[in-house]
């Protein structure tokens, strides 16, 4: 009994123990709350003491403060939001071989060997800068970027001058981007008119700045941009156009070059000579009123315009070279980096004469049924059964637009689509004699209907390739992966709709290579 009191006791008083240490520790914790507020408190006031020193009221702080304060709250947001638009366009440099890779030249042969042209520009082949004739530099300057030499990439006082003068035209008579700006596009991005493509142009034409200098970028800018007539360069136009090296070119043939810039299908010799003299005359006036020359330096290039070769019956597969040159880019890219070579001479399955005969055919069709069906361009690829390419065109005329209908624009593939998916079935198991069912479908709000054929519920497959029957045939994710093989790459829809293109769907985009 007494050892039992004896435990009872202890265990009695090492529960008082440990209630008096975590009330200690409670104390403790409480206190240190306690000063850690007091001493907040006093920090805050004196603060608050000390900042009142600098308290402006009355007119002075709405004169100064506020609009101070404003400025850098706005300057902050501002400055995020230029980071979140700076980061996919600094996504185009991220090789560290960019410029290398711009430099890629190709001479083109047919699939007899012929050469059928150019793209690029030889390394070898490249003028200097400080060979280029005076009077070109100024001109081309004088026309496209005047304070090219002061400027950080971008041309603020120039950008608003064209954003006001555009305003009074009601329409685009003056571009407002600089030389650094229209590099950036040739050497990253595409030709499209959108916003985001104006902003990475900024944002790559101040990165540009950083890493190239002013004589460079001038030099890599007179190299790349397309001169009309299937040329990229200066001297690549003036040898086309004149039969010389740039080296060579006079005060009015400079002139005209210069005014290539602009809209090169508009102001090309071989296709409007008056209207490249004419523009001619506008970059002579440019000239004069930017203060690089006077108007007696040029009035000899006025009495006298250039005078061009003769190249109007002359035509270069154009489309099917700037695909060829994207393709060519792509495997170029591939290669190791220990292949130094940047120059290439490509056979391709061109043929020359079906490619005249294709040119030839696209135009008739939109000049003979071009109204009718309220249609100004076409598109047409010529492939064998082997799949070779032996024709592209990508439009009517390759001076007026430069974009390619053929191998760039996505277009909805209508019933011809249909094949792709009764192959896919009959990969998946199916016959030609499996029967299929031709009952009503719906697709969420598309209920689809036989255009001529009546609806029967049972039919075999072989019967069913103009009927409703495709829609529900195979799974529209098989569909996608056979389009691969004979080379539809872009990414296909796997959605119910689209496993029935050609039945009036929502169909998918497909681009063919």
């Amino acid at each position: 009994m007494d050892e039992r009191n004896d435990k009872d006791g202890e265990q009695e008083s090492r529960k008082a123990q440990i209630k008096r240490i975590l009330l200690d520790i409670d104390s403790r914790l409480d206190f240190a709350v306690f000063q850690a507020g007091h001493w907040g408190r006093e920090l805050f006031e004196r603060f608050v003491v000390f900042m009142d020193r600098f308290h402006i009221g009355g007119w002075r702080r709405w004169l100064f403060v506020e609009p101070v304060s404003e400025a850098l709250t706005l300057g902050l947001c501002g400055a995020v939001l230029m980071l979140a638009l700076a980061i996919p366009a600094f996504h185009e440099t991220s090789d560290e071989d960019w410029l290398k890779k711009s430099e890629l030249a190709v001479v083109f042969l047919d699939r007899y060997g012929n050469e059928v042209g150019t793209r690029g520009v030889k390394q070898n082949d490249s003028i200097p800068l400080e060979e280029f004739p005076d009077h070109l530099i100024k001109a081309v300057l004088a026309t496209e970027d005047r304070r090219f030499y002061e400027h950080f990439g971008i041309d603020v006082p120039g950008t608003f001058r064209a954003l006001v003068t555009n305003a009074r035209a009601g329409g685009v008579v003056q571009g407002g981007s600089s030389i650094s700006q229209q590099l950036a596009k040739n050497l990253f991005l595409s030709n499209e008119r959108t916003i985001e493509r104006k902003v990475k142009e900024a944002f790559l034409a101040v990165w540009l700045e950083t890493r190239l200098t002013k004589n460079e970028i001038l030099k890599l800018y007179l190299d790349r941009a397309y001169m009309g007539g299937g040329t990229f360069g200066v001297d690549a136009a003036a040898q086309y156009y004149f039969g010389k090296s740039a080296r060579d070119v006079s005060m009015p043939e400079a002139a005209m070059l210069a005014g290539l810039f602009k809209a090169p299908g508009r102001f090309a010799p071989h296709i409007n000579l008056p209207a490249a003299r004419a523009r001619a005359n506008v970059v002579l006036d440019n000239l004069v009123e930017a203060g690089f020359m006077t108007e007696g330096q040029v009035f000899g290039a006025r009495r006298n315009p250039a005078k061009t070769i003769d190249r109007r019956d002359e035509t270069a597969p154009n489309y099917y070279l700037d695909w060829a040159f994207e393709e060519m880019r792509k495997l170029a890219n591939t290669l190791p980096k220990s292949v130094t070579e940047r120059n290439f001479v490509v056979r391709t399955a061109l043929d020359s004469g079906l490619q005249k005969v294709a040119d030839t055919a696209v135009e008739s069709a939109i000049r003979q049924y071009g109204r009718d069906y309220r249609a100004s361009q076409a598109g047409l690829v010529v492939a064998d059964l082997e799949g070779a390419v032996r024709a592209v065109v990508g439009g009517v005329d390759y001076s007026e637009s430069q974009f390619n209908r053929a191998t760039d624009a996505l277009r909805q593939p209508g019933s011809s689509f249909k094949p792709y998916v009764y192959a896919t079935a009959l990969m998946n198991g199916f016959k030609v004699n499996s029967k299929v069912v031709d009952g009503p479908v719906c697709v969420g709000n598309w209920c689809p209907k036989n255009s001529r054929c009546p609806r029967s519920l049972m039919m075999r497959m072989r019967s069913a390739a103009p009927q409703m029957a495709a829609i529900a045939l195979i799974d529209a994710r098989s569909v996608s992966t056979c389009t691969r093989a004979p080379g539809i790459v872009s990414a296909a829809s796997t959605s119910p709709c689209n496993s029935s293109a050609g039945n009036g769907a929502p169909e998918p985009l497909f681009r063919l290579v």
